[in-house]
């Protein structure tokens, strides 16, 4: 399953110098704490899509606001396959 500092390395690994994940914890707002904008968002998603084997679909867009909403959708997404 997803931990945070799974998705700390994969952020890092994706997006590089382009996100801020000095302060990253599962209370972070992907976009006004770590700094992700609307392409490494989809940068995000398509990298849990590969790494868990999933498919995100709009509506889970719309829930993932944090580090631990991404947690929560990628492990609901898990159990479900």
């Amino acid at each position: 399953m997803a931990t945070v500092e799974e998705l700390k390395e994969m952020f890092v690994a994706v997006l590089g110098d382009d996100i801020d994940v000095s302060t990253f914890s599962e209370k972070s707002d992907l976009r006004k704490d770590i700094g992700m904008n609307s392409i490494s968002f989809l940068y995000m998603a398509m990298t849990l899509e590969e790494k868990y084997s999933i498919r995100f679909d709009n509506s889970d867009f719309e829930k993932i606001k944090t580090v631990q909403d991404a947690i929560d959708v990628v492990e609901s997404k898990v159990r479900e396959k």
